[in-house]
C-alpha cells in the first residue's frame, strides 16, 4: 500500500514537472516592443554616423537615453497589462523574466563602463561598437536557456543563430555598418524567440 502511495506521488510530481515545461511562457509580446524599438534606434545611429540624418553624433546619447526611458514605460505598460494572462505566473516565465533581467543589467554595465573608459580615460570610442555583439551573446544566453527549460530546439537554433550574429559583426567594429547588422539582427532575433515558443502568451 506504501509503495503504491509512493509511486503515485512520484507519477504527481512528475506531471507537474512535465506540465511546467509545457506552460506558456508570458512576456513575448515584451520582446517583440524591445526588438522593435532597438531596430528603430540603431537605425537612427546608423544614419547619423553616415551624415543620413541631421543629427550630431555627440547628441546620440541623449537619444540612447530617449531610447531607455521609452523601452521602460513600454515594458510596465506590457507587463501591467499581461499580469492576468495564461502563464504568467508559471515558473517557466519567472525564470526567463529574471534571465532577461539580468541580461539586461550585463549590457547595461558594459555600456557604463564603455562611458566611464571614453570620457574618463580617453580610450577610443570604438569600444561602443563592442556593445553590439555582447548584447547578441546576451540574448543568445537568455534564448538558450529559455529553450531548456521548454525542451523547445527551436529556440535552442535561434540562440545559435544570435551567436552568428555576434561573431558576424566583429570584422565591422571600426566600421558604422555594424549597426545596420545590428538592427536587423535585433529584429530578426526577438520575431525569432517569440515564433519559436509558438505558445508564448502576452
Amino acid at each position: 500500500m506504501a509503495n503504491t502511495q509512493l509511486q503515485d506521488e512520484i507519477s504527481y510530481m512528475k506531471q507537474m514537472a512535465e506540465d511546467g515545461r509545457k506552460a506558456p511562457i508570458a512576456g513575448g509580446i515584451i520582446g517583440v516592443w524591445w526588438g522593435d524599438l532597438t531596430f528603430v534606434m540603431l537605425l537612427v545611429h546608423w544614419a547619423t554616423l553616415t551624415d543620413r540624418l541631421p543629427l550630431a553624433i555627440h547628441n546620440i546619447g541623449w537619444v540612447w537615453l530617449i531610447y531607455g526611458v521609452i523601452g521602460s514605460i513600454g515594458t510596465y505598460v506590457l507587463v501591467k497589462k499581461g499580469e492576468n494572462s495564461p502563464g504568467a505566473n508559471s515558473v517557466n516565465s519567472q525564470v526567463g523574466g529574471i534571465a532577461w533581467m539580468l541580461s539586461s543589467f550585463g549590457i547595461l554595465t558594459f555600456t557604463i563602463g564603455s562611458v566611464i573608459a571614453t570620457s574618463g580615460f580617453d580610450l577610443p570610442l570604438w569600444l561602443f561598437n563592442v556593445i553590439l555583439p555582447v548584447a547578441l551573446i546576451c540574448y543568445g544566453i537568455v534564448i538558450g536557456v529559455i529553450g531548456t527549460l521548454t525542451m523547445n530546439r527551436k529556440s535552442g537554433v535561434v540562440s545559435g543563430l544570435s551567436f552568428l550574429f555576434a561573431i558576424g559583426m566583429f570584422p565591422f567594429l571600426l566600421s558604422p555598418t555594424i549597426y545596420l547588422i545590428a538592427a536587423f539582427a535585433c529584429l530578426f532575433i526577438s520575431i525569432a524567440s517569440v515564433a519559436s515558443q509558438g505558445k508564448i502568451t502576452q
